[in-house]
């Protein structure tokens, strides 16, 4: 076994040196420590990005803890802050790929999703599509819900996921949007990160080949992940489609009545950036579609490049260290003193609401009551249905 081990490591390092991307990042990175300062692992571990790039670097790849790659987030944020603009979330995804080995199962916290990825791909159909609203199956706008029955079927956390579809496509709607729902497989955001690319692969090859089908010129999504996916690792711009987050159309279009808005003045809320848009910096849209609304709009202390990682990463991590992280997120909108915190990725929506729910079950068990208050007195919900809420669409 352990000679098989050590095989393996070599292979691993014959691999990388083959890579030139991964050479390169190497070469940059002049370990100033910067993303290691701002990296939210290193917030519950010793977790360090500049370490694993020089071990790599140095050669000694083949003496480290071969887990950590698989304990980076890919949460953009020692993107974002690199003076040299190393991409270590791409250097990372490359060391999974080169290392021809899917995420392991004892790593995997919710593999069914991933499963549920793997079994599309062996089928001609996509994710369920039945959403309230109107839709013209002649429009240049397709709109695609991501994977919310899924989250129904198998996160109980206390939130309904499939209303975030039903008032996506209502709120279209109410800016003069008749889409078309776009019937595709998963986009592949978990099994890429999880370096299973030969499934994330025949996804992408599905969605492509149904986008160009269908006609859709303007592909709309309200799921962060899908977001990032379809824009950064799918070939969309050369086939003529862009890819637009729900949030750009709301805050271009959508407008609230002066009753509306002297309405909700009542309503205290905040926003947590999803790791997926950092990539794109799309932090001022779904901020300015909040405030068109007339709410009264605070700002978290950590948001935008320096917003705090849910801990989920692609549905792989849930554990004790992904649970520090979701409770300093928390924590620090508990300071705020807001009625709302709204997201746009229905993974942090997940996550975040999973220590909600766990926090109100607790105080029950202590209490000895079927009711009682949570230790985070503030809804979490999904933009779209906040704003849906509001306009009672």
């Amino acid at each position: 076994m352990r000679r098989r081990n050590m095989e393996r490591k070599k292979n691993i390092k014959e691999n990388l040196v083959k890579n030139e991307d991964i050479l390169r990042v190497s070469r940059l990175c002049y370990q100033c420590g910067e993303c290691t300062g701002a990296c939210p692992m290193r917030r519950v571990s010793k977790f360090s990005p500049r370490s694993i790039v020089y071990n790599l670097n140095a050669n000694v790849f083949g003496h480290t803890d071969e887990n950590e790659q698989w304990n980076c987030l890919i949460c953009e944020n020692c993107y974002t802050i690199c003076p040299q603009g190393v991409d270590f979330p791409a250097f990372i995804l490359n060391l999974r790929r080169e290392e021809d080995a899917n995420a392991k199962e004892d790593i995997l916290a919710h593999r069914v999703f991933s499963e549920i990825a793997t079994f599309m791909t062996f089928f001609d159909k996509g994710v369920p599509t039945e959403f309230k609203g109107e839709m013209d199956e002649n429009s240049e706008y397709g709109y695609f819900p991501g994977c919310l029955d899924y989250l129904d079927l198998f996160m109980d956390v206390g939130v309904n996921f499939h209303e975030i579809g039903d008032y996506a496509v209502k709120l279209l709607n109410k800016i003069g949007i008749k889409p078309r729902i776009a019937s595709l497989k998963c986009c592949g955001h978990d099994v890429l990160y999880q370096g299973n690319y030969r499934v994330f692969e025949q996804l992408a090859s599905y969605n492509t080949e149904k986008i160009k089908e269908m006609g859709i010129k303007k592909l709309v999504v309200s799921c962060a992940e899908g977001f990032l996916t379809f824009k950064k690792y799918y070939e969309l711009d050369g086939i003529g489609v862009e890819v637009i987050h729900i949030s750009q159309l709301l805050s271009e279009r959508m407008k609230f009545s002066d009753v509306e808005k002297a309405h909700n003045r009542a309503i205290t809320v905040t926003y947590h950036d999803p790791c997926a848009l950092k990539r794109f910096q799309l932090y001022e849209a779904p901020r300015d579609a909040i405030k068109k609304s007339g709410v009264k709009y605070v700002e978290l202390m950590h948001s935008k490049d320096n917003s705090l990682c849910c801990g989920v990463s692609g549905m792989m991590n849930c554990n004790d260290m992904s649970k520090a992280l979701r409770t300093f997120r928390l924590d620090e909108v508990k300071e705020m003193n807001v009625d709302v915190l709204i997201t746009t990725c229905p993974k942090c929506l997940s996550h975040l609401s999973c220590l909600k729910h766990e926090s109100e079950k607790g105080e029950e068990d202590r209490e000895g009551k079927k009711e009682s208050g949570s230790e985070y007195n503030f809804e979490i919900v999904d933009l779209s249905v906040f704003l849906g809420r509001l306009f009672k669409v």
